[in-house]
């Protein structure tokens, strides 16, 4: 059983000087603070990671929406593939865009939703 780590910021004479991206964009460089325990490099960007509830409440909405029978089972199943991901809601090596594209592509697996729909949820 792997333990997540509690993650600790560096102090401000430590950070490192990386590039800053935002939804795969770059932005340049910026100084950003690591975990002094595990050594995982934090987001600072606006866009932050978010808990598995809130896609969780996304994959309810669209379940109401779409009105599928057997849809309750789907559900489970992609709650189950959003559980086995590691750090999934960890906001040092996650950011929201990324969780965004890891949710889409899960549903896609049990959901024949278009692109442009699901985008209307997120």
């Amino acid at each position: 059983m792997i333990l997540k780590c509690d993650h600790i910021d560096c102090g401000n004479n430590e950070k490192k000087w990386l590039p800053y991206i935002v939804r795969e964009h770059p932005c340049g460089l910026k100084p950003h603070p690591f975990c002094t325990r595990c050594g995982m490099v934090k987001n600072i960007g606006s866009d932050r990671a978010t808990g598995r509830g809130y896609f969780i409440n996304i994959l309810s909405q669209i379940e109401k929406y779409l009105q599928i029978p057997g849809s309750s089972v789907r559900m489970r199943l992609v709650v189950k593939d959003l559980e086995k991901i590691e750090d999934f809601d960890d906001p040092y090596s996650m950011s929201k865009y990324a969780q965004e594209k890891v949710f889409i592509s899960i549903l896609k697996k049990y959901y024949q939703i278009p692109d442009r729909t699901l985008q209307q949820f997120l």
